[in-house]
């Protein structure tokens, strides 16, 4: 918390989580919109990828770890 470019950050408020968020996206009713996201990324072909089964198993475990983070 002693960087430089976290000086003017309340911390006090970032921890109650009580911070207003610098930006605020609109957002559209249009579920397929993609306009917040950088051309970069839209412009990309989407890519179906599976995880092997035998995987799962340590990737879900993992999430859990996760769980009311």
């Amino acid at each position: 918390m002693s960087h430089p470019w976290l000086a003017d950050l309340d911390i006090d408020k970032l921890l109650e989580k009580s911070l207003e968020a610098p930006v605020k996206p609109q957002l559209s009713k249009d579920v397929l919109d993609v306009s917040n996201f950088d051309a970069a990324f839209t412009g990309e072909e989407a890519i179906v990828s599976v995880v092997p089964s035998n995987k799962l198993s340590k990737i879900q475990n993992n999430a859990n770890q996760f769980v009311n983070f």
